[in-house]
């Protein structure tokens, strides 16, 4: 079970802009001009250098899709995460440091790591030999598409960035397992992780030997720590204030992060410590309806999994459905087509697009 998973889902997709200024000092290391990067999206370099306010989650996937074309380098997320990881990290890696232990310092991470300007969130789960770090989209209406293998990439190295500086040496990795294909980019992943790495899995995660979980961090400093977290919690909270989550938006939310459990109306109120019949009646206020939204979460999801060449096999067993026939039958429901026409003519539209 996870040790905690943020539930936390912003309407606005406003983000603090650290992976942007991570990306702007990476450039100017490699003397790479990245002001053309900018440009379309009206973003003040200077206050992102600065790591000043917030800026748009698009705007974050513009900047990097032009990067990206721009250099040549699809395995950008890798290089930051391994060259700018402590740096991106802020306050929160600040604070990580100053903690007693590994444990501490996930737990902290953890409930802080939006400050961090992540796009992506992040579950503990704590078994019998091992623990793990799974990574997986904050918002459930799969927005992230060809950029999810940098952002996941990026957050990872990262991790193993961040780790080295607390500890030093470590062998604990047990490996890497990833939901894409980066067999093109090996060697780094190698280099920079130096486990088993297994592509085209069903999650992105990390797994360690869970004796790091004891291990004492090298700079263990609890007056830092204070100091630390009082500025994090600032920071979280303004978070929070700027992105101001809708009911409909977070239960959204939490039906994808469930999958491929079936997350119901109960749970939801549970969650919220509403009624049922309460939680109907703010629903019915937003113009909204749990089957309805939960439908609609199925019907994005599967179509954004169709999108990224997932089987239609692959995807019954991600949504929850104990049947394939009975998933195929949902699929028409939702759009109309079977899985297998819908694929096709989103292709067909692909290809119109490009002549």
């Amino acid at each position: 079970m996870p040790i905690q998973q943020m539930e936390l889902v912003d309407s606005q997709f406003f983000i603090p802009p650290m992976l942007l200024s991570s990306l702007i000092h990476y450039a100017e290391q490699q003397q790479w001009s990245y002001q053309s990067w900018f440009e379309n999206n009206h973003l003040n370099i200077d206050q992102i250098i600065n790591n000043q306010g917030f800026v748009h989650f698009s705007d974050i996937c513009n900047v990097f899709q032009h990067a990206i074309h721009d250099t040549q380098q699809p395995n950008l997320g890798l290089l930051l995460g391994s060259n700018e990881g402590q740096v991106a990290m802020g306050i929160l890696g600040f604070a990580m440091q100053a903690c007693k232990n590994v444990a501490e310092a996930m737990q902290t991470a953890l409930h802080y790591h939006p400050i961090s300007g992540s796009v992506l969130d992040l579950a503990v789960h704590i078994q019998t030999d091992y623990c793990e770090v799974e990574v997986f989209e904050r918002y459930p209406n799969g927005a992230l598409n060809s950029l999810n293998a940098v952002f996941c990439d990026e957050i990872f190295a990262s991790m193993i960035t961040c780790l080295n500086m607390m500890l030093g040496d470590h062998q604990q990795l047990i490996c890497l397992e990833l939901s894409y294909d980066g067999s093109a980019y090996l060697a780094d992943y190698q280099r920079i992780f130096n486990c088993p790495i297994q592509f085209n899995c069903a999650r992105n995660l990390i797994r360690f030997n869970k004796t790091i979980l004891s291990r004492t961090l090298k700079n263990y400093s609890p007056a830092n720590y204070q100091t630390a977290i009082k500025i994090c919690d600032s920071a979280f909270d303004q978070f929070k204030q700027i992105n101001q989550p809708s009911l409909v938006k977070v239960l959204q939310h939490l039906i994808a992060s469930h999958l491929p459990e079936r997350f119901d109306m109960q749970q939801a109120a549970q969650h919220f410590h509403l009624s049922e019949r309460h939680l109907r009646r703010l629903l019915i206020n937003e113009g909204a309806n749990f089957q309805l939204i939960k439908q609609q979460v199925l019907a994005d999801k599967a179509k954004n999994l169709l999108n990224e060449n997932y089987t239609i096999s692959e995807i019954s067993h991600i949504l929850g459905f104990s049947e394939l026939r009975e998933f195929r039958r949902a699929f028409k429901k939702w759009t109309g087509y079977s899985p297998t026409t819908y694929k096709q003519i989103e292709s067909d539209k692909i290809q119109k697009e490009k002549i």
